[in-house]
C-alpha cells in the first residue's frame, strides 16, 4: 500500500482514515482457499475526547505503518499581575 492511497480528514472531534487497497501482487488466474491479507476499500472513525488540536494533527506513513498525532491543545498559563490600590476616597473610574 502507498501513502497516494490513504485519505485522512478531521470531522468536529473525529479522525477519518480511510483509503483503498489495491489488489496488484496476486498473478490474474491465482485463487485462494484462505487469505489473510485484505484488499479493496477501508475506513475506521476515531472520535477523540475533548482536549486534542485536530487541526494542527500530523500524519506521516513509512514502511507499512501510518502514524498520527495530534496535540493536546495549549492552555494558557494563568498570569499574575498587580492590581494598584488606591488610598482614601478617590474615584475608581
Amino acid at each position: 500500500m502507498r501513502s497516494e492511497h490513504l485519505e485522512i480528514t478531521v470531522e468536529g472531534n473525529r479522525l477519518r482514515i480511510s483509503g483503498t487497497r489495491p489488489d496488484g501482487c496476486r498473478a490474474p488466474k491465482c485463487s485462494f482457499l484462505v487469505m489473510e491479507i485484505n484488499y479493496g476499500p477501508f475506513e475506521s472513525v476515531l472520535e477523540l475526547p475533548q482536549g486534542y488540536d485536530l487541526g494542527q494533527a500530523k500524519a506521516a506513513y513509512l514502511n507499512g505503518f501510518l502514524r498520527i498525532d495530534v496535540p493536546l491543545i495549549q492552555r494558557s498559563s494563568p498570569t499574575t499581575s498587580s492590581v494598584p490600590v488606591a488610598e482614601g476616597n478617590q474615584s475608581l473610574l
